[in-house]
């Protein structure tokens, strides 16, 4: 195995040390992975975001346990807070 790894590291780093190497292409792999969790978490969290501070302007404003029903109304698109422009659109 550590063969393998090392022909790789060799064919990958031409003109690079392999640690050089190991370290591009891990931080490629970390990057491409953070980018493709953050995005959609990204989107998740204004649409979240918007729901909550729409639910905090009601009155009263809910709280503890209502209010998570209230946000998660509000991101399926019901509720008081449901379809407002906005806020979270259902799909």
């Amino acid at each position: 195995m550590d063969h393998r790894f090392d022909t790789l590291a060799r064919n990958l780093a031409s003109q690079l040390s392999r640690r050089e190497a190991f370290w591009r292409l891990g931080g490629g792999l970390a990057a491409a992975l953070l980018a493709s969790v953050g995005i959609a978490s990204a989107a998740d969290q204004s649409c979240e975001a918007a729901c909550a501070h729409c639910c905090q302007t009601l009155d009263p404003p809910p709280r503890g346990p209502e209010m998570a029903d209230c946000i998660k109304a509000c991101h399926d698109g019901l509720g008081p807070c449901g379809g407002r422009p906005g806020t979270c659109q259902p799909d």
